[in-house]
């Protein structure tokens, strides 16, 4: 867990200092993209390697469809407003 909040803190102080670089967040960008795909292919390899979930996916399936959905949806409709609040406020700066 410390290593992980030092990776994000070693993140965040050489992301302050490289602020100025437009072109390589765009592409940081473009690779946190490809990386997010990579970790949710290899959690799916996973999850179709472990027989104990795949032979309860009849008793949970549905269950799991209907809170993944509920979550994503709660998730995007709360954003937005968060993000028009935020970035409103930024603009009258």
């Amino acid at each position: 867990m410390f290593s992980v909040m030092g990776f994000m803190l070693a993140g965040i102080f050489i992301g302050y200092f490289l602020k100025q670089q437009k072109k390589l967040f765009k592409i940081i960008g473009k690779l946190n993209m490809w990386i997010i795909f990579l970790l949710l292919f290899s959690m799916g390899l996973s999850i179709g390697n472990n027989k104990s979930i795949i032979e309860s996916l009849d008793h949970f399936g549905i269950t799991a469809i209907i809170i993944g959905l509920a979550a994503t949806a709660g998730s995007v409709l709360l954003s937005i407003p968060l993000y028009k609040f935020l970035f409103k406020r930024q603009s009258d700066k």
